[in-house]
């Protein structure tokens, strides 16, 4: 599923499928991957819980760790490409608390400013959370130039 996209950078699939080449890391990324997506318990500590093992086995990036909830759950989650979102951020002086390393507060100050994008684009009638990263893209430099 994620090879088949090109949302994740090639490094960073490389660096996935590298860390998932042991038995023992494709078990527990399958575990923590299926607590993230369908586990009990708040969402805070199964997210952290599967940054963990993606840390453990080198593949710990922003976009790796939050494409599969965007993807199965696109109205509730938010994929987050780092420089994107926080240019977007910046822009609507949102403070995401940001660090390149994966961690719950930032990623859910990233769901707050998600949810205020959204609200914000209600006129345009954004169905979810890929409307809402469509228009991050959008906004940034050098996506549109003038004349174009």
């Amino acid at each position: 599923l994620i090879n088949a996209t090109n949302l994740v950078y090639p490094g960073e699939k490389i660096s996935l499928r590298d860390g998932l080449k042991d038995e023992s890391a494709r078990s527990l990324f399958s575990l923590a991957l299926h607590g993230l997506l369908h586990g009990e318990g708040p969402f805070e500590d199964r997210f952290s819980g599967f940054a963990t093992v993606l840390d453990d086995i080198g593949a710990g990036k922003w976009t790796t760790a939050t494409y599969f909830p965007f993807f199965l759950h696109p109205s509730q989650y938010m994929f987050v490409k780092p420089t994107i979102t926080q240019f977007a951020a910046e822009l609507c002086g949102f403070e995401l608390n940001y660090t390149p390393q994966l961690n719950w507060r930032t990623y859910h100050s990233v769901l707050g400013f998600s949810r205020y994008l959204f609200d914000a684009l209600a006129e345009l009638e954004p169905r979810d959370m890929i409307d809402v990263q469509s228009f991050m893209w959008c906004i940034a430099p050098g996506t549109y130039t003038d004349g174009d």
